[in-house]
């Protein structure tokens, strides 16, 4: 199987590393371009606290939220560049791309828009009981795209 376009999404868990490495071979092999992805997740705090029922606390939370989102964003950027540049140094065209939400939405989209042949991603490894609860980044991926996917083990599970 021929890939041209490998969408490689990373976290900032330990395991990026062996899947930004995985995606890197292959695009290699294959003489593909990558884009790097990262989803920055949004943190409840934007809501207010549970006792704060007539929104008193709402502006001054959302405010804070979109400062710590900013930040956020600004680390993401620069880290996302330092994948970016050690594939030029490989010789692999690459690029980076980062949206704000929920991981498993935004690389389907991200690979439809793209038409990418292959996404290259990690596993947290939760329980069956835990992924049954709180969902898999990595299963809603395989059951909503029609590309190949590669789901890189985290060298614990």
């Amino acid at each position: 199987m021929e890939y041209h376009r490998i969408l490689v999404a990373v976290d900032r868990s330990s395991q990026s590393e062996a899947v930004f490495r995985k995606a890197l071979h292959l695009a290699k092999v294959e003489g593909a371009r990558l884009k790097i992805f990262h989803c920055v997740g949004v943190s409840p705090l934007a809501f207010g606290s549970s006792g704060d029922l007539y929104g008193q606390g709402l502006g001054r939370a959302a405010k804070v939220q979109q400062e710590l989102v900013q930040k956020e964003v600004n680390a993401v950027k620069t880290w996302l560049q330092e994948f970016v540049d050690r594939c030029e140094q490989e010789d692999i065209e690459a690029e980076f791309e980062y949206e704000i939400g929920e991981a498993g939405y935004w690389i389907r989209e991200i690979a439809l828009g793209w038409d990418a042949d292959l996404v290259v991603l990690g596993r947290r490894g939760r329980s069956e009981l835990a992924e049954l609860f709180l969902g898999s980044v990595s299963n809603h991926v395989v059951h909503h795209l029609k590309c190949s996917v590669l789901i890189v083990q985290h060298p614990d599970d």
